[in-house]
């Protein structure tokens, strides 16, 4: 006949009381763990983390509230757009040819004919008419500010 098959259970019945056993049992077997916890709880302790986290734990909504008025306030915001967008300019750019470009320019300054030649380039008309819309840009919010005075 099938001999009936016993079912364990995982969970024990006192479930405080396999907790107390757990935490009698911790010293030995993780005491070396729990001695590195000690030092770096008293180094955060040294330092000062524990008391700055408490105070931000504090005034949490407070420090929420200054940091979300700062992020969404218009130039930060406008910081961040310009960030991202030279920040896509700067990824675009080829390291090797910038590299090369400098290094030839350093051994000894091109010809006149060369920069004449260059200067008749798309690409350079392309950077120089970025350079001036900037300066065009920087400009009129210089004069918006009420920055610049005009002779």
């Amino acid at each position: 006949m099938a001999k009936a098959v016993e079912f364990r259970r995982f969970t024990p019945e006192d479930s405080r009381a396999d907790l107390i056993r757990r935490i009698e049992a911790a010293p030995h077997e993780h005491a070396e763990a729990i001695l590195e916890a000690y030092e770096l709880l008293q180094n955060l302790h040294k330092t000062g983390v524990i008391a700055a986290a408490n105070g931000a734990f504090n005034a949490g909504e407070t420090v929420i509230g200054k940091l979300t008025d700062v992020v969404s306030s218009k130039p930060a915001i406008a910081a961040m757009r310009l960030g991202l967008i030279f920040g896509d300019i700067l990824t675009s750019l080829d390291a090797n040819q910038v590299h090369e470009i400098v290094a030839s320019t350093r051994k000894s300054p091109p010809s006149w004919f060369r920069i004449i030649r260059q200067l008749f380039r798309p690409e350079t008309r392309q950077v120089m008419g970025l350079g001036l819309g900037l300066m065009q840009a920087v400009g009129d919010s210089m004069n918006a500010s009420g920055t610049t005075k005009h002779d």
